[in-house]
């Protein structure tokens, strides 16, 4: 290359033959040091390795473009498409027109799209890099579309292979199959499954794998658009519009591996540079040609292909910009079918459950034909819904302790219960009581809802305490003591001052003096107060009743009547304000109010409540930092059953109760001393439970939308 006086690049191009290949494998030190240090590194600025038929062992290039990268020579492939190339530490300034074989992932993705097909299988072969990293990129990409792998299943060729294909396929409900492999791999492997040719399955087949011989008949496939001289021709428009960018530099490319090479400015500054700039440069042509940072071709088109009678029939293509278009008119299927179902739905369903009444009643019995004779909610309803959808299925039924939750492990997030259940694919459904939220669907699909419902608080029922002594309360033991003992001491002075009062000489006559035939004598009654009678004078006035007997007699007595009348003003007064105060305030406590209610926000320490743990309230408690105080309230009064709060209920060893309104509601209709309190809180709804991307998850759910529309 050299620069004229109008600076225009000239750019010179050599032509350099690695030899023919033999059969062995190539020499490693002889490509180095005669192919490469010999006649490649003659001060070329860039080097185009073309690799051309399938045959070719790939290690002439890697070990053309590894020395090449270590003089910082950018090398352009032309046909080489293995995943190794993409390692920058191993091929630092490596790039390609043709794309890698882990591209024909995303054009997988948007076929599998396009013929709305969701669930797939994936069959790669053990230790092949590039199969690797054709699942690294379907598994980065796949939830972008929405598609779910039900299985990667990694074959060794072996003898046994025949036998081992089968077995990996015993559980797989999916039709789609989706198959990378080298191309002789892929003849032993359609050789030894026939599932890849059975009618009804859809078969997909890499680049590679389409080259097989004995393709069957309905197979789809991909393939770049491109041909290795359009690729050529790529590379060399890449070459063409890059080379400009060495007109600023006094270039001295590396030659012949000369020692001096390793510190020279093309080694550390310019082969870099030089290197970033054709990365970064889209170059226009019959398409747009760009990189990404590894070097890798990308908005490549793709055609997509039908096997039909060992011909390979282009049905459709992928663009540069990834639209596709697909005319599935033409597409044969296998065994020249229509068009084959996502799935093979399974007839046989592991169901899983939770004894939580009235959903589920849990009866232990000897004879397993008693069974046959009880009934529930759920499960009859497992029938009905059975009964609706045309395939039908029949089920088993099994029971777990807890609905489950998603917990923080030291491992990560752990799932136990049904949930957990149908994570680890021990069970296909989840029925019960199982309430839809975030964090469960996060794992698991869910049914449309069967039945709505809320939080709700119970709380048993505690009547007024009306006690006969409740008269008493008023006023405290000590004070009615002393008034008891008040009142016989006064009574008991009132008769001793009547007793003794000097009035009483004037009722004193000697009857010996006394003519009893006087005219002039009057007899006048001795008035004198007795003990009853002055007991009864005290309590005449202590319970203002009004004196209507005798009272007493003399001044002293009297006056301590007067004292007497005046204290027990007082005290009937205090009294009467006292009871009527009590009679008041002694109103029956008011029950809750709802979650927001301070005696659950800040409860006393006498004060207890809880739930369930592992469930969708104790969920909702934990989710929302508002309430975050209550939760930490409830963690030690929390049960591990419905039933076992409701009896703490009712032996009042707990006060109050959070759970499903549903739940509450028919344990309050079956005890009378149980309440439901406060509006429904945290709204939500019971769903049928099944595996993450179920092929049974819109039969049953348009099951349900029919059953609630009748």
């Amino acid at each position: 290359m050299g620069l004229s006086e109008t600076a225009r690049v000239t750019l010179q191009v050599q032509f350099v033959d690695a030899g023919q290949y033999d059969g062995r494998e190539p020499n490693t030190l002889y490509i180095t040091r005669n192919i490469v240090c010999g006649q490649l590194l003659n001060r070329s600025v860039a080097v185009i390795l073309l690799h051309y038929g399938r045959h070719m062992p790939i290690s002439t290039s890697s070990t053309a473009a590894y020395a090449l990268g270590f003089y910082r020579v950018p090398t352009v492939g032309v046909g080489i498409q293995d995943a190794e190339f993409s390692r920058k530490t191993v091929y630092p300034t490596f790039l390609r027109t043709s794309p890698p074989y882990s591209n024909e992932a995303r054009v997988f993705l948007h076929l599998l799209h396009e013929l709305q097909y969701r669930e797939v299988v994936v069959v790669h072969v053990k230790a092949d890099v590039n199969a690797l990293q054709f699942v690294a990129v379907f598994e980065k990409d796949r939830s972008d579309f929405k598609i779910h792998v039900q299985k990667y299943i990694e074959l060794d060729i072996t003898s046994s292979l025949n036998t081992s294909v089968e077995e990996y396929f015993e559980d797989v409900t999916s039709n789609i199959i989706i198959l990378f492999a080298k191309t002789e791999d892929a003849e032993v492997i359609i050789d030894s499954a026939p599932v890849l040719s059975t009618p009804g399955k859809v078969c997909m087949l890499s680049e590679q794998a389409s080259n097989a011989r004995r393709l069957p008949t309905g197979c789809l496939s991909v393939r770049p658009r491109q041909n290795p001289l359009s690729a050529l021709r790529d590379a060399m428009m890449v070459m063409r519009n890059g080379v400009e960018f060495l007109a600023d530099y006094e270039v001295d490319p590396p030659q012949q591996c000369a020692n001096n090479a390793l510190n020279s400015d093309w080694t550390n500054a310019v082969g870099n540079a030089f290197y970033k700039h054709l990365l970064s440069t889209a170059v226009f042509g019959d398409n747009k040609i760009e990189f990404n940072e590894k070097g890798d071709r990308i908005n490549i088109a793709y055609d997509i292909t039908n096997s039909v009678d060992g011909k390979l029939e282009v049905v459709g293509y992928m663009s540069g910009q990834n639209r596709m278009e697909l005319d599935e008119s033409r597409i044969v299927w296998l065994g020249g079918l229509s068009k084959p179902l996502e799935i093979t739905l399974p007839k046989h369903l592991r169901a899983v459950t939770v004894a939580d009444y009235p959903f589920v009643y849990a009866v232990p019995t000897i004879d397993s034909e008693g069974c046959e004779k009880l009934d529930t909610v759920l499960v009859e309803g497992i029938d009905v819904i059975n009964g609706s959808i045309d395939t039908g299925f029949t089920f088993d039924l099994h029971l777990n302790d807890s609905y489950g939750a998603v917990l923080l492990g030291e491992n990560g997030y752990v799932l136990n219960g049904m949930v957990g259940e149908l994570d680890i694919d021990m069970a296909d459904l989840a029925v019960g009581a199982l309430t839809i939220n975030p964090e469960r669907e996060q794992y698991i699909d869910f049914s449309e809802p069967w039945l709505y419902h809320g939080i709700r608080i119970l709380e048993k029922w505690k009547p007024r305490y009306s006690p006969m002594e409740s008269f008493l309360q008023p006023l405290n033991s000590s004070l009615w003591s002393a008034l008891f003992i008040s009142v016989l001491l006064v009574g008991c002075a009132i008769f001793l001052l009547d007793l003794y009062s000097p009035f009483d000489r004037f009722f004193k006559v000697d009857k010996s003096r006394i003519d009893p035939d006087d005219p002039f004598l009057e007899p006048t009654e001795d008035d004198r107060l007795e003990f009853g009678e002055a007991m009864w004078f005290v309590w005449g006035v202590l319970l203002n009743s009004g004196v209507s007997e005798k009272t007493p007699r003399s001044c002293s007595g009297r006056a301590l009547g007067i004292v007497w009348c005046g204290f027990c003003m007082i005290m009937v007064a205090s009294y009467t304000a006292n009871l009527a105060a009590f009679l008041v305030l002694d109103q029956p406590e008011k029950g809750l109010t709802g979650v927001t209610d301070p005696r659950l926000r800040n409860p006393a320490a006498n004060f207890s409540f809880g739930t369930v743990l592992d469930t969708n309230t104790y969920q909702y408690f934990k989710r929302h930092v508002e309430l975050s105080t209550m939760h930490r309230n409830m963690e030690a009064h929390n049960v591990r059953a419905a039933a076992h709060a409701v009896r703490a209920l009712i032996n009042e060893t707990l006060d109050a109760f959070i759970w499903d309104s549903t739940r509450l509601e028919f344990e309050a209709a079956r005890n009378c001393e149980l309440r439901t309190r406060g509006t429904l809180f945290g709204r939500s709804a019971y769903g049928i439970g099944l595996q993450k991307n179920s092929p049974w998850t819109p039969h049953i759910t348009n099951a349900i939308l029919r059953l609630t529309e009748s």
